[in-house]
């Protein structure tokens, strides 16, 4: 079967195109699936992964006070991918920094999911005890409960920014 290939060249012009996008298109799939699941209200395994690392943010921030205790949750949610996606600049590998976007912009959605629940607080949470939920917390002390949308907004602008740096990151950049 004959390939389409340019001109000069036995390689088919698929090929450079697919190793220079083709991680960006898997990773818009699963964008995909994750924006899906995230105004679905979907549970996930990567639901529970975050989980995970929110409840190690509570007790890796504890230390350093009842703020940050409450916020560590959150903060470590985007802290660790951060980390990743400069770890992998520095190494210059591109791969590596388009996955840790894709999982900072999927913890970015779930603070965000989070962040704007803090008024209604219908989320189930690990402790079935309203009075406990982080977001509630914090915006009340900060006196910004009302804004509760607001900064569940800002959280999914982060998602979407993480999520189009991720898929725009074409191999000639790194």
């Amino acid at each position: 079967m004959s390939q389409s290939t340019s001109i000069g060249s036995s390689e088919p012009t698929w090929r450079p195109l697919l190793a220079k996008w083709g991680l960006s298109f898997f990773l818009a799939a699963l964008c995909g699936y994750l924006l899906w699941a995230y105004t679905t209200g979907t549970f996930t395994v990567f639901t529970t992964a975050a989980l995970i690392i929110h409840e190690a943010g509570h007790v890796f921030f504890a230390p350093f006070g009842w703020t940050l205790c409450i916020l560590g949750g959150s903060l470590f949610q985007l802290i660790l991918p951060g980390l990743f996606v400069f770890s992998f600049l520095h190494q210059s590998y591109r791969p590596g920094v388009q996955i840790s976007l894709v999982w900072l912009g999927q913890n970015a959605l779930y603070v965000s999911t989070y962040a704007a629940d803090a008024q209604e607080r219908a989320l189930p949470l690990i402790t079935n005890d309203p009075s406990t939920h982080d977001w509630w917390m914090l915006l009340r002390a900060a006196g910004l409960l009302p804004y509760d949308d607001v900064v569940g907004a800002a959280f999914l602008g982060v998602a979407l920014l993480a999520f189009g740096i991720a898929l725009m990151l074409p191999r000639a950049l790194l």
